[in-house]
């Protein structure tokens, strides 16, 4: 393949201004010119390699006006403060040992495709909004440079800033600024610049019609500029936050070229693959540090969301796993899964007897709701069609959902044997014959699909009780007979998700009373069991463990390490202040089973300390589509106590 070298260059220089070839940041740039311009990752690592300052010399003699630097930024530092020759020498040496475009071969690529996926919609884990809010994050990671981003936006930064300056903050930016320990210019100088790189991200996914920005529903971002300026806010946060721990207190060498990743399997694979070979290779020294890598990698990547790939002050490949979430209040959940999937870990740590008792209280309370959701069809079947039900279900707010069954192959087959087209049908008649075709499924022992055929009528109910669709349809009689039966099947859905939790956890309780517990203030097996779940879905255990510069928890503008988590759980539970051994995190880890108790009512981890009873973490059971979730976070007593730590760490 022939480059037009002169061409390549000049762009570059338009990019970067006075080129640096030993810059990485520089030679990022070079690399995303040569891929727009079809180099495969072959040819482009073998420019870098053979680039030197004549070749840029060339062609600045064939017409291109820009000088190239002779230094690179290290380097020139260390000569304005009248450095050695020695450490100037130094500093040439480790950027040349570092020189290269990426840390695993190909790895550029394909996040550059991934963002590629996420901006056209095509989600990841979480779905399609977080998924591009991570990938813009991920993006940000690899390639803002702040220094250079204010310069070049100086004039709508500044703008901005008088913008701040003539309003009252939100409190979301008054906290903001609070949690940074920033204040007057310097805090509105944070505000305004993370605004306009918010701006310049929506201006360009703006630019794509085809994007995840203009995607409906959980789609995308329904083309609403704020829901997503507020992702790439918390991109540029997140960027900032996760910069300063790699540089502070982890193993990364922050000099030499790293890449920020979204968490795939097949990625995944490709890095654990290739610390495996690493590992394979190695000897002595370096062989004791793969395994450790290896064993790293594989115990977060079972829950990262990104991950940072680069090298250590020895050159050796190094992986720091991210857990990435929008909220800097630490609300977010940690962890959400199913109720079946949650109670395994308990037969895994405590064996068939302990395990069977709980899983039979939960698979009760599942069948319950499954029931639940079968009466609902059953019921709405009977429910009569009155005026006000037909009007309900033309509104917007009913329309995919009638649409639902009007794309049901086996409502579409009843209604055409009946010697009728669903398209040709009335709201009245449509609903009628929903009704008829339910009670014949039911009739043959059939049961039939909660969507449509119950969810219409507990749909029907949930927006009918909401004072905004009531104001939004004055011609409705919400007051309908018809109407109310909908509202309370909806209800009774509700309940029966709550009521199964509640018998779960009442049925742990009167199993470990049975056995005599609670004993000396310590729990049952059956308490510790449902414990260590929360405290595995949470992540505790690892944290506990270790995981200090390994992984980061990053919360919006709060990046919080493992060791703030464990420190956090000490304190909060009375246990003391001393975890730094590991038969200390043993024990401790022992004491949170023993110690916490579970509240039946809301599902949140309580457990006694010396100041009183405090919240370690909430886990919450909640209907999710035609599923059952649990949702575990923080408690509202860790949540205090991670923020207070992560921002008096900072201030430091």
């Amino acid at each position: 393949m022939i480059i037009d070298l002169d061409k390549i260059v000049n762009e570059w220089s338009y990019k970067v201004g006075v080129i640096d070839y030993t810059d990485e940041t520089h030679l990022y740039h070079l690399n995303e010119i040569l891929r727009k311009n079809g180099c495969t990752q072959q040819i482009i690592d073998e420019v870098n390699q053979k680039l030197t300052e004549d070749d840029i010399v060339k062609n600045k003699k064939s017409g291109n006006t820009y000088v190239v630097k002779t230094h690179n930024k290290d380097t020139q530092d260390l000569i304005k403060k009248n450095a050695s020759d020695d450490e100037i020498k130094k500093v040439k040496q480790d950027k040349g040992d570092a020189r290269t475009s990426e840390p695993i071969s190909g790895i550029n690529d394909i996040q550059t495709d991934l963002e590629n996926k996420r901006d056209k919609g095509t989600s990841g884990a979480g779905g399609a909004i977080a998924s591009q809010g991570e990938a813009r994050y991920c993006n940000a990671m690899n390639n803002h440079d702040d220094d250079n981003f204010k310069k070049e936006n100086r004039e709508l930064i500044d703008k901005k800033k008088e913008e701040f300056k003539n309003r009252k903050l939100k409190v979301k930016e008054q906290n903001d600024l609070k949690a940074l320990g920033l204040e007057g210019d310097d805090g509105l100088e944070y505000l305004a610049t993370r605004e306009v790189f918010a701006d310049k991200e929506l201006e360009r996914i703006k630019k794509d019609e085809d994007s995840v920005f203009y995607k409906k529903g959980k789609t995308g971002f329904n083309g609403r500029d704020e829901d997503y300026k507020e992702w790439m806010r918390a991109a540029y946060d997140g960027t900032l936050s996760t910069r300063k721990i790699l540089e502070e207190d982890t193993d990364l060498d922050t000099s030499k070229p790293n890449t920020t990743m979204q968490s795939e399997t097949e990625v995944d694979d490709k890095v654990e693959a290739e610390i495996q070979k690493k590992l394979d290779e190695a000897s002595g020294e370096d062989k004791e540090y793969y395994e450790k890598e290896l064993k790293s990698f594989q115990k977060f990547r079972k829950y990262h969301d990104t991950f940072t790939v680069g090298q250590d002050k020895k050159g050796r490949l190094h992986i720091v796993s991210i857990s990435n979430k929008k909220g800097s209040d630490l609300k977010d959940p940690q962890n959400n899964t199913t109720p079946k999937a949650r109670f395994e870990v308990i037969k895994d740590n405590y064996g068939d007897d302990v395990a069977d008792s709980v899983i039979k209280s939960l698979d009760d309370g599942i069948e319950r709701v499954s029931d639940t959701k079968q009466s609902a069809v059953k019921r709405g079947s009977d429910v009569k069609v009155s005026e006000s039900i037909v009007k309900i279900c033309e509104t917007e707010e009913m329309s995919k959902y009638m649409d639902k069954l009007d794309g049901h192959a086996g409502f579409n087959k009843f209604v055409e044997d009946g010697g009728k087209k669903v398209d040709e049908l009335s709201t009245e008649d449509k609903l009628r014959l929903m009704q008829e075709y339910s009670k014949k499924l039911i009739d043959d022992g059939k049961k039939p699909a909660y969507e449509p055929y119950g969810k219409i009528w507990t749909k029907i109910g949930e927006f009918s009780r909401t004072k905004k669709f009531q104001s939004n349809n004055p011609s409705i009689d919400f007051d309908d007979e018809s109407v109310n039966t909908s509202i309370q099947i909806k209800q009774d859905e509700k309940d029966a998700v709550n009521s199964a939790h509640k018998q779960v956890v009442t049925d742990i309780t009167e199993a470990d009373e049975k056995q005599g517990f609670p004993k000396d203030g310590k729990n049952g097996p059956h308490t510790q069991g449902y414990i260590s779940t929360v405290m595995k879905a949470m992540h505790f255990d690892s944290y506990i463990d270790g995981g200090d510069g390994k992984m980061i928890i990053q919360m919006g503008i709060r990046g919080a390490k493992p060791s703030q988590i464990r420190n956090c759980l000490a304190e909060q539970s009375g246990f003391g202040t001393d975890v730094k051994t590991p038969e200390q995190r043993e024990e401790l880890k022992k004491y949170l089973r023993e110690k916490c108790r579970i509240d039946s009512e809301s599902g949140a981890i309580f457990v006694k300390s010396p100041d009183g009873e405090r919240q370690i973490a909430e886990d919450t059971w909640r209907t999710a589509g035609t599923s059952q979730k649990v949702a575990s976070g923080f408690g509202d007593s860790m949540r205090d106590c991670i923020k207070g730590k992560v921002d008096s760490d900072r201030k430091k």
